[in-house]
């Protein structure tokens, strides 16, 4: 399997493009995992798929790399980190109520400086106005992840955030009756009432 191709097949379980970003490491509830992220190209296939790139601008950032090398590398360096600040800070949040002090602050510093890059953009075709990052820099990647958990965490829908028990990967809980537990019944879910019903199998023998 390619590397791009990983990227692509990816599941998106995340319900906004920060929580899928948080999500790229495979299984946190196990130190040795899938990373889906491995280079610069990664974050933009990744930025591709979640819909907050355009492709143009995709071409643009793929230059700038190509012809900057070193600071792409390092770009993708503070999206790594960046991504487990995130989670850090999120995975707080479902766990205690609360962030952790100086992990906000840090990502309070990157939200201010990354959002002082946003311009408001008239579209003509649609008659929308749109705050958009119109700099060409290949910071993008991460600015807007930043964007995307500045969203989520002054919106109403941060009560909807979830950690999944099995894989330790974060959602949203948009389900109608808030009951969602897994990431996804199709992988978490299953496996879970395999388990169960293992060990129930198990404590039954013991009994006969």
């Amino acid at each position: 399997m390619s590397e791009a191709k990983t990227i692509q097949t990816m599941r998106l379980d995340g319900g906004i493009a920060c929580l899928n970003f948080v999500n790229t490491k495979d299984n946190r509830s196990k130190d040795a995992g899938i990373d889906y992220l491995q280079n610069y190209r990664h974050l933009l296939d990744l930025c591709e798929r979640l819909e907050v790139m355009p492709p143009k601008t995709r071409q643009v950032l793929e230059r700038l790399a190509k012809a900057y090398p070193d600071q792409a590398k390092q770009e993708f360096e503070k999206a790594i980190a960046l991504r487990e600040l995130l989670y850090r800070v999120l995975s707080q949040l479902t766990e205690k109520g609360k962030p952790p002090e100086l992990e906000l602050q840090q990502l309070s510093t990157q939200v201010a400086n990354a959002l002082s890059y946003l311009e408001l953009q008239f579209e003509k075709a649609s008659g929308e106005m749109k705050l958009i990052f119109t700099r060409p820099a290949l910071e993008q990647p991460s600015w807007l992840m930043l964007q995307s958990v500045a969203e989520l965490l002054t919106s109403k829908e941060l009560s909807l955030l979830k950690k999944c028990p099995a894989c330790y990967w974060l959602f949203l809980d948009r389900s109608k009756n808030k009951s969602r537990k897994w990431c996804s019944m199709a992988t978490c879910g299953d496996v879970s009432k395999v388990k169960h019903a293992y060990h129930r199998k198990k404590k039954e023998q013991k009994k006969s």
